[in-house]
C-alpha cells in the first residue's frame, strides 16, 4: 500500500511539471539594428518548447532610412510591419517542433534568424 502512494505521489508531480511547462509563457524582446552596415534582429536565435505560449515584443532601433522593417516567420504566419519608434507585440503558441527562418519580408538581404521549437 506504502509503495503504492509513493507511485501515485510521483506521478501526480510528474504530470503537474508537464501541465506546468505546457502553460508556460516565453518572453523576448527582439530588436533590430544597424551593425556595420547590416540591418539584424537581435538576438538572432529564439529556442522555446512546442506548446509554450510565446510573446514577442518587437522594436526597431535603426537610424537609416527606410524607417521601417519587417519581421516575418512564414511557418506560423507572422508578418509584422515594424516603424521606428513603435513597438509591436507578436503572441503565438509554437505548435510545431522545428527550426524555422526569421526574415524581413521587405529586405530579403537584410541578416535573417531562426525560431527553434524543440520536442
Amino acid at each position: 500500500m506504502r509503495t503504492l502512494s509513493g507511485v501515485v505521489a510521483i506521478a501526480a508531480l510528474l504530470l503537474a511539471a508537464v501541465v506546468a511547462r505546457a502553460e508556460s509563457l516565453m518572453q523576448f524582446t527582439v530588436v533590430n539594428i544597424e551593425y556595420e552596415g547590416s540591418k539584424i534582429w537581435t538576438p538572432a536565435t529564439l529556442v522555446v518548447e512546442k506548446g509554450d505560449k510565446v510573446k514577442l515584443t518587437l522594436i526597431n532601433n535603426v537610424k537609416s532610412e527606410p524607417s521601417q522593417h519587417g519581421f516575418a516567420i512564414a511557418a506560423y504566419n507572422i508578418a509584422e510591419l515594424v516603424a521606428r519608434g513603435e513597438p509591436k507585440t507578436v503572441e503565438f503558441t509554437a505548435d510545431k517542433a522545428g527550426i524555422f527562418p526569421i526574415n524581413c519580408q521587405l529586405h530579403p538581404t537584410h541578416v535573417g534568424g531562426q525560431l527553434v521549437v524543440l520536442r
